[in-house]
């Protein structure tokens, strides 16, 4: 369905919106054809208020996660789920002791991240989850696998201070990656991570509150409506003379 949406394009009337859109994607999509804010999915405020806070966390699991993984990834479409990335960190850490991965589903998953040091954020269809601002929340480090993803409010968050970013190929290594942080700067990730500035700046509260995610929203929206408003006044100046 998405290839169907992407072959249309952008309805005509919203050519001239800005959207609100979803974390996004590097490179061309079309959907970032158009003026846009990249924010993030909702995820209930009372998730950052539910558990223990983030510094007093008994953390007893290396790294987490729990979604779908497809032993065979490769749907009637042809098509390769999470580009297989799922299926590569099942065959590789499926059997370490270290990685706590699970592939049914489990309601109360949010007090296992709440135990976890690093919380595995790997792409499915799309590069972005829930699983992404959920772990930021509970003060679990993201590690982010989906090379193509775009994460909002970079000024704020300042995403290469609070989480890890690796490559889709380089999964084989992950372990040697995760130790390596443990081992040199895993307490500056941490500090960083439970800063309460950047975990409000993904809750969209119920009302407002300043930094919020509903916060940043409208202050990026200034930004591109003053961009677009300066862009028609030389216009229109141009026209003139």
């Amino acid at each position: 369905m998405e290839d169907v949406a992407i072959a249309d394009g952008i309805p005509e009337f919203l050519k001239r919106s800005i959207l609100l859109q979803t974390f996004g994607v590097q490179g061309h999509h079309v959907c970032q054809e158009v003026e846009h804010v990249v924010i993030p999915p909702h995820v209930p405020p009372e998730v950052a208020h539910e558990l223990p806070e983030p510094e007093k966390a008994q953390r007893d699991i290396f790294a987490f996660f729990r979604g779908k993984m497809e032993v065979h990834p490769k749907n009637i479409s042809g098509r390769f789920y999470s580009k297989k990335v799922r299926t590569e960190l099942l065959q590789h850490y499926g059997r370490n002791r270290k990685f706590y991965l699970k592939r049914k589903r489990f309601d109360n998953y949010r007090s296992e991240m709440a135990r976890s040091l690093f919380c595995l954020c790997p792409l499915g269809w799309a590069p972005w989850s829930p699983r992404l601002v959920e772990s930021v929340l509970l003060g679990c480090i993201p590690v982010i696998i989906a090379d193509d993803i775009r994460l909002p409010f970079p000024p704020v968050l300042q995403w290469q201070e609070i989480s890890l970013q690796v490559a889709e190929k380089d999964i084989a290594s992950l372990g040697m990656v995760l130790d390596h942080v443990v081992a040199t700067n895993l307490t500056v990730i941490q500090k960083n991570l439970w800063d309460p500035v950047k975990r409000r700046a993904l809750v969209f509260n119920r009302p407002m509150e300043a930094g919020d995610a509903t916060w940043q929203v409208l202050r990026e929206l200034e930004v591109l409506l003053d961009q677009s408003r300066r862009r028609r006044s030389v216009g229109s100046y141009s026209w003139r003379r």
